[in-house]
């Protein structure tokens, strides 16, 4: 007999053993089975844990409340009071919004001279222009120190004259 085999016969018996004590648990076991059940209980031990796991779990579930029984027409009332809490928030901001667009309009913050605001008004775009006489940004002066490297000549640019850069 295999490992794997004899590993799905003691998980079968093990899911049959809870079954069977669930079902004792809830009264419905033949008097057959409630024998087993009771010898189980009598000479297993991991049978009487699994029992009073079963039995606290049982208790506990029927210890919590459940939810109350409540009115039809309270339950609707509830439910379009929060709809219009909704919408009421909605509208709100949708005003909210549109009163900062009025202030903003008569404010002159929206306008032709405003360049953050400024549409396109050619068909062609901009071009970038680049002066290659004129840096953008000044480039500094190199010293003699450093216009030798160790056994390499130095080109007017910097880099080593063999470098591959």
């Amino acid at each position: 007999m295999s490992t794997a085999s004899c590993c799905h016969d003691l998980d079968a018996t093990k899911r049959d053993r809870f079954e069977l004590l669930s079902a004792y648990l809830d009264g419905e076991v033949t008097p057959k089975e409630r024998q087993q059940v009771l010898c189980w209980l009598q000479q297993d031990d991991s049978a009487r844990i699994l029992y009073n796991r079963l039995l606290t779990l049982r208790q506990g579930l029927r210890t919590q409340s459940g939810p109350s029984d409540c009115d039809p027409e309270e339950t609707l009332a509830g439910v379009f009071h929060s709809l219009n809490h909704r919408l009421r928030l909605v509208t709100m901001a949708g005003l909210g919004v549109a009163a900062i667009g009025v202030i903003n309009l008569l404010s002159g913050g929206v306008g032709v001279g405003n360049s953050s605001w400024r549409m396109a008004t050619s068909a062609q775009p901009e071009t970038l222009k680049i002066a290659l006489d004129r840096p953008a940004f000044p480039i500094p002066e190199t010293s003699p120190a450093m216009s030798t490297d160790i056994g390499n000549p130095v080109e007017s640019g910097g880099l080593p004259i063999d470098s591959e850069l």
